[in-house]
């Protein structure tokens, strides 16, 4: 069983020969470890705006990129690829100082993986919005951006399991933070915006996602993180109002290309998970140990209904001995691979961490006790 087939078993709910592996993010500093690679470039976002400001060529550095996340799934015998949108051209793109970046007159500030936009607006107006409802509605993709899953798909000929992100429901809201204190408001006060912005946003996740099966992708990953540390971000009965529908409408469409839909959060969503899992999602990606979501009380309410992945604790990765790093791999398998339809990864995005070692002992030891049928050591 290749390690496509091995992920195509687990998400239909079946066992494969033995628990799939994946990870959402490798830092650079693992991975050029791993590589033993200095100037590793994938998923090492400062280095590939660096090289853009310097002229770097965006097409040769879409494709080190693909290679380079082949060849670090092959050496470390991950199953999945999370295929990361490409670098498309820009007018402007220089580094103002520490982690802050001006890109076509933009201020950006990147920490932690994750991009944010200085220049926010600190209100939104809500009509304002709508308006920009309208231009979101008839914008078109920009092919540019799938540059390196063709070239994954090309070289790797469906042996590994592809992802293409495509975040519609509140992907884009929560990545705001002024947007998403407004949006929390306009559900009592507007709830004609908050329709019409989800809406936006969903068609045009709708639209990538299906030009990303056009050319590859097995499934679609919905980054929304609906929930922080200790709940959703909005209550169960505003999430069904709201969200629902429209990961509905995402879940529908890219089933009908025949790609899986598979969605991510971190945070504690237990109190919306029903919902989550009753719009149809094929699988649930995070399952956030560190807010407290329990796999095992998750596997026995859902596992029959979507397949689960994660719950590795990163910290443990980062800052455990190898005997806690097999003890958490442990856990995991136990009380979320029986049956089938589980897929191993950490619970939220290591993007901090530096412990190679860790990361591939968690690899190396999910392999050694997660074929099934499972024969599982004493803890």
């Amino acid at each position: 069983m290749n390690s496509r087939e091995r992920v195509v078993e687990a998400l239909n709910l079946r066992e494969p020969d033995r628990v799939p592996l994946f990870e959402m993010h490798i830092p650079p500093k693992i991975s050029s470890r791993i590589l033993a690679k200095d100037d590793f470039v994938a998923g090492n976002t400062e280095l590939c705006y660096d090289l853009m400001a310097r002229g770097y060529d965006t097409n040769k550095l879409n494709e080190r990129i693909s290679e380079e996340l082949v060849d670090l799934h092959d050496k470390t015998g991950l199953d999945f690829i999370r295929v990361p949108g490409a670098y498309t051209k820009v007018k402007e793109i220089r580094r103002e100082s520490e982690g802050i970046w001006v890109i076509d007159g933009k201020r950006y500030r990147y920490s932690a993986e994750s991009l944010w936009n200085l220049d926010e607006p600190r209100y939104y107006d809500p009509d304002d919005v709508l308006r920009e409802c309208h231009q979101i509605n008839a914008s078109k993709v920009d092919e540019a951006v799938f540059s390196i899953l063709r070239h994954i798909v090309k070289r790797i000929r469906n042996r590994l399991f592809l992802s293409f992100d495509a975040d519609g429901s509140w992907g884009p809201i929560v990545s705001n933070p002024n947007l998403l204190l407004s949006v929390m408001t306009w559900m009592y006060t507007r709830p004609d915006v908050v329709e019409a912005l989800i809406g936006a946003y969903t068609s045009q996740a709708i639209k990538i996602g299906r030009a990303a099966i056009d050319e590859g992708a097995d499934a679609i990953l919905m980054c929304v993180d609906y929930g922080h540390a200790t709940g959703p971000w909005m209550s169960p009965a505003k999430f069904r109002s709201f969200v629902k529908p429209a990961l509905m409408r995402q879940i529908d469409a890219f089933n009908r290309k025949g790609a899986f839909a598979i969605l991510h959060s971190d945070g504690n969503i237990a109190a919306i998970l029903r919902d989550v899992v009753d719009a149809g999602i094929d699988a649930y990606q995070g399952i956030d140990v560190m807010a407290g979501m329990d796999l095992k009380a998750v596997k026995e309410e859902y596992g029959g209904r979507t397949c689960l992945i994660g719950n590795v604790n990163p910290r443990i990765i980062e800052f455990g001995t190898k005997e806690e790093v097999k003890r958490e791999v442990l856990r995991c398998i136990e009380d979320g691979a029986h049956d089938g339809g589980y897929i191993l990864s950490a619970s939220a995005n290591i993007s901090n961490n530096s412990n190679a070692d860790n990361f591939l002992c968690m690899l190396d030891y999910a392999r050694k006790i997660g074929r099934y049928p499972l024969g599982l050591q004493p803890r």
